[in-house]
C-alpha cells in the first residue's frame, strides 16, 4: 500500500515528514512525496532516497495585497490539477502533510478523489495554508498541546514533538573532539533554513566584543559565508549542517530564528535559547508565539531584532547560563520514538477506517475492489 507526504517551503514543513518515511517504509508502506520544484523539501527528500518525489506547481496566498496573489491562484489550480493526475496514478491509501503551500493543492486534490488525508501543524497557531486544508482533512495533529483547541473536536490529534532521532545520538568521544580547545562558553547562532541576512549581519558587526568571551558557531545560510572575517578559532561559520548532532551537543546557548521546528529542537534538548522572531510585519505573528512557548516552558530570552548588540547578548547569555533548566519537556531516545509511533499509529487509524468502509460497502460478498494488501492490513489491525 502507499502514502503521499507533502509539504514544503521551509525545512520545518518537511522535517517531520522525512523523520517519518524510514518509519513508514518499515511498515510496509511505499512512500510518495508531493512538493514543490524548487523549494528546500525538494532536496531533503531526493537526498535521503526513500521515497519517489513529484514536483507540483505551487503558489502563496498572502494576507497582504500583491498582484501576485492573482498570478499564483492560477499556479495553486494548475498544482491541483497535477495532484490530481498523480494522486489518481499512486492511488494511495491516505495522504499526510506538513503543513506550508505546496500542500493545498495536494490536499484539495486528495478530498475530490476521497483519500482521507492527515494534516500535522508545526507551529504554535494553524497556518493559513493549514487552515485551508483543515476544511478537507480526516485529522489534525499539532506540536504544542494548546494548538489542539484551534482544531474541531472531531479533527483533534495530538502526538508529541518529534524531532530528528540522530540528535539524540551523540558519543561522548565525538563531542569531546569537535568542541572548543578553550573552556569559554560556546553560542550557537541559527538564522533559520534559508539563514537571516539581518541575524548574521549583527552577529559580524559585534563579532570581536562576542568573541572575548564566547565561542561562536555561525550557521549563515546557503550562500551566505562571510569570507572577509579574519580566521579565528573561536569562531566557525557554515552555510549548512545537515547532521546538527555534534554542533547541539557542544553548544551551550542557541541564538535561533523562532520557526517551530527549531524552538522544538531546542526546548526538546534542554538548550538556553536566545528568541529573535520575525516581526508581525513579516509573518503572522506565529515565530513570537513559537519564541514564548519557549520562554514558557523551557530555558529561553526573548530579544527584538533591532535591540541586538554585543551587550544586549552577554547579559542576556551571561543570564540564562545561571538559570537552571526545564528538564520536563527534554526529549529521550524512548519518549521520542513514543511519539513517532503514536504518529505513525494514528495514520495507521486512518488508513483502517478508509478499508474498513469498502468492506462495508462490499457487504462482505464483493470484495474485489479490495487489494490482498489491503485485505492482510485490514486483518492486522482488526
Amino acid at each position: 500500500m502507499k502514502i503521499v507526504l507533502t509539504g514544503g517551503g521551509t525545512a520545518g514543513h518537511a522535517m517531520v515528514n522525512k523523520i517519518l518515511i524510514p518509519l513508514l517504509k518499515n511498515e510496509g508502506l511505499e512512500v510518495v512525496y508531493i512538493g514543490s520544484g524548487h523549494g528546500i523539501e525538494k532536496e531533503m527528500i531526493e537526498n535521503q532516497g526513500l521515497a519517489t518525489y513529484h514536483a507540483i506547481s505551487t503558489g502563496k496566498l498572502r494576507r497582504y495585497f500583491s498582484l501576485r496573489n492573482v498570478t499564483d491562484v492560477f499556479r495553486v489550480l494548475k498544482g491541483i490539477y497535477q495532484s490530481y493526475k498523480i494522486i489518481r496514478q499512486e492511488q494511495p491509501t491516505v495522504v499526510m502533510s506538513g503543513g506550508g503551500f505546496v500542500s493545498v493543492p495536494v490536499i484539495i486534490a486528495s478530498w475530490v478523489q476521497h483519500i482521507p488525508s492527515v494534516i500535522r501543524e508545526t507551529d504554535v497557531t494553524i497556518g493559513l495554508a493549514n487552515k485551508i486544508c483543515m476544511k478537507f482533512a480526516k485529522k489534525v495533529f499539532v506540536t504544542f498541546p494548546n494548538t489542539k483547541f484551534q482544531v474541531p473536536s472531531e479533527k483533534r490529534g495530538y502526538c508529541g514533538m518529534i524531532v530528528r532521532p540522530e540528535l539524540l545520538n551523540v558519543q561522548s568521544e565525538s563531542i569531546q573532539d569537535k568542541a572548543f580547545k578553550n573552556f569559554n562558553p560556546t553560542i550557537l547562532v541559527l538564522g533559520g533554513s534559508l539563514g537571516s541576512a539581518a541575524i548574521n549581519n549583527k552577529i559580524w558587526e559585534c563579532l570581536s566584543e562576542l568573541l572575548e568571551k564566547y565561542n561562536i558557531i555561525h550557521i549563515c545560510g546557503k550562500g551566505k559565508l562571510n569570507n572577509n572575517l579574519p580566521v579565528d578559532a573561536r569562531y566557525r561559520q557554515y552555510e549548512y549542517v545537515d547532521d546538527m548532532s555534534l554542533i547541539y551537543a557542544i553548544s551551550d546557548i542557541v541564538i535561533i530564528r523562532c520557526g517551530s521546528n527549531a524552538i522544538a529542537e531546542g526546548v526538546s534538548l534542554g538548550k538556553r535559547m536566545i528568541c529573535i522572531p520575525l516581526s508581525r510585519k513579516s509573518s503572522r505573528g506565529e515565530q513570537e508565539l513559537n519564541a514564548q512557548y519557549a520562554v514558557n516552558h523551557g530555558c529561553a530570552v526573548i530579544l527584538k531584532e533591532e535591540d541586538i548588540t554585543a551587550k544586549a547578548i552577554i547579559e542576556t547569555s551571561e543570564s540564562l547560563l545561571s538559570t537552571p533548566l526545564n528538564n520536563e519537556l527534554i526529549l529521550s531516545k524512548e519518549l521520542l520514538a513514543n511519539n513517532c509511533n503514536e504518529q505513525i499509529n494514528a495514520i495507521k487509524k486512518v488508513m483502517w477506517e478508509k478499508i474498513d468502509k469498502k468492506v462495508k460497502r462490499a457487504k462482505s460478498v464483493d470484495l474485489s475492489n479490495i487489494s490482498e494488501e489491503e485485505w492482510e492490513f485490514y486483518m492486522k489491525l482488526s
